[in-house]
This record gives structure tokens, C-alpha cells and sequence, in this order.
């Protein structure tokens, strides 16, 4: 307990380096030469990482105080380009002591250009496809909105046309979000009998943002549609009071 004490004041503390260390600068240790806690009603720290949540001992890229309802990252943090970020937000109190159980989290996506592309909604989960008669499918999804950056406006439906490559840019089918609605389907045009067709669904804020999952499921077109079980005769006979 005592080592954990002494690595919690060098890492926020630090007066060894007065103050002048990553987590030091962020809370304005460097100006009290890092011997006490600068913000005394406390305030948050902002965490970032890249493909997890972030943890204690990644750096701050951003510091508010206690009464701020908004918060920017520092002005050196930069943003890598076609990278997705999850953020965490963390209360510290005034004697320098994070909460770690109390806390915000959220995920945001930059562009090839590294520009921000705005909120995405959630991504369909549970895809299934069915081969109809005709050649066609049907497709069945769900989504949820539990933890959604935006709610979605629309869903697009692509395709590999047969050929064994999804084709993104131009959906061939569109299905209205509803909200609250968990269950949603889609019925396709028909194709050659006997083709592969890959399929996927994303889900498309209103602002025009798509969000980029690669989820797909396959199914092979048939001229009629597959057989279903037979119905089946049930007969119940009762004898001697049994069934």
C-alpha cells in the first residue's frame, strides 16, 4: 500500500521533477513545483487511447476544472489520420485523487485527411440471410441504441454483386431507422441461381455519417425457394383416462 502511495505522488506529485512531467503539466503540478495539488475544488482529466478504453496510466491529453461542463484537448495533442480514438473522462478531487469507478467514455473517428467525421451510430448487429425464390434474400438484422453517439436516420444495404468484393460506395437498398425498433429486414432483387452473393448493412447518422463496420454474411441465390419441414399429422388417441 505504501509503494502504491509513493508511485500515485511521483506520477501526479512528483516534486522530485518539480511538477514537470506529463500528468504533472496537465494539473498544473509545474506550478506549485509539484508539492501539492493546484486545483483545490478539483476538476477532469481526459484520457486517450486507440483501440481500448483508456487506463490510469495513459497520458492526459486534456484538464478542466470542477465547474466546466466542457472540455478541449491540450493544444500539442494531435490527431493521427483514418484513426479511431476512445476517450475517458475521469473526476479528480482536490487533494489530487482520481475517481476511477465514476467516469464517462466515448469513441470518436478522423478521416484520411485526419478531420473529425462527426457521430456515428451504433453498427447492426445479428445479420442473417435468408435465399427466397426468385433469387432473392432476405436480410434480418437488429440494432440496438444502448451507448449510440447518434441515433441512426437510415440504413444502406450493400453487396458484392457475386463477384467476391463488397462494393461500399453505392448501396442497393435503403430501410428507415424506427425508433425503438430492435428488428428490421430487407428484401433484395433477385440474382442468377446458384450465386454466392455477400451482404452488409450499415447504419447512416442524419448528418450523412455512415459508420464502418464489415460485418457480412453470404448466401447462395436459388431458382425456388428451399424446402421447408412437411407439415406433420399428429393423432391423439385416449385410453384409459391417458392420453
Amino acid at each position: 500500500m505504501t509503494n502504491d502511495l509513493l508511485q500515485y505522488w511521483l506520477r501526479h506529485y512528483d516534486p522530485i521533477h518539480r511538477g514537470w512531467t506529463p500528468k504533472g503539466i496537465a494539473n498544473g503540478l509545474c506550478s506549485t513545483e509539484g508539492f501539492f495539488f493546484p486545483r483545490i475544488a478539483g476538476g477532469y482529466n481526459l484520457f486517450r487511447a486507440v483501440g481500448r478504453v483508456p487506463a490510469d496510466c495513459d497520458p492526459i491529453v486534456g484538464a478542466a476544472g470542477h465547474d466546466a461542463v466542457t472540455i478541449r484537448t491540450f493544444p500539442w495533442i494531435r490527431h493521427a489520420a483514418s484513426t479511431v480514438y476512445m476517450w475517458r473522462l475521469a473526476a479528480i478531487g482536490g487533494g489530487g485523487v482520481g475517481n476511477c469507478t465514476d467516469e464517462a467514455s466515448t469513441t470518436t473517428a478522423f478521416d484520411e485527411a485526419g478531420r473529425w467525421v462527426g457521430c456515428r451510430p451504433n453498427a447492426p448487429a445479428d445479420l442473417r440471410v435468408t435465399a427466397l425464390s426468385g433469387g432473392r434474400f432476405l436480410l434480418r438484422w437488429t440494432y440496438t441504441e444502448e451507448g449510440q453517439q447518434v441515433e441512426p436516420l437510415i440504413f444502406h444495404i450493400y453487396h458484392d454483386g457475386g463477384r467476391g468484393t463488397m462494393d461500399y460506395e453505392t448501396p442497393v437498398g435503403v430501410v428507415d431507422y424506427r425508433r425503438r425498433q430492435w428488428h428490421y429486414a430487407f428484401t433484395t432483387a433477385g440474382f442468377d441461381h446458384d450465386t454466392r452473393v455477400r451482404w452488409a448493412v450499415r447504419a447512416v447518422s442524419a448528418s450523412g455519417v455512415e459508420e464502418r463496420n464489415v460485418l457480412t454474411v453470404a448466401g447462395r441465390a436459388e431458382r425456388q425457394a428451399p424446402p421447408i419441414n412437411p407439415p406433420v399429422m399428429l393423432s391423439l388417441v385416449a385410453s384409459e383416462g391417458r392420453v
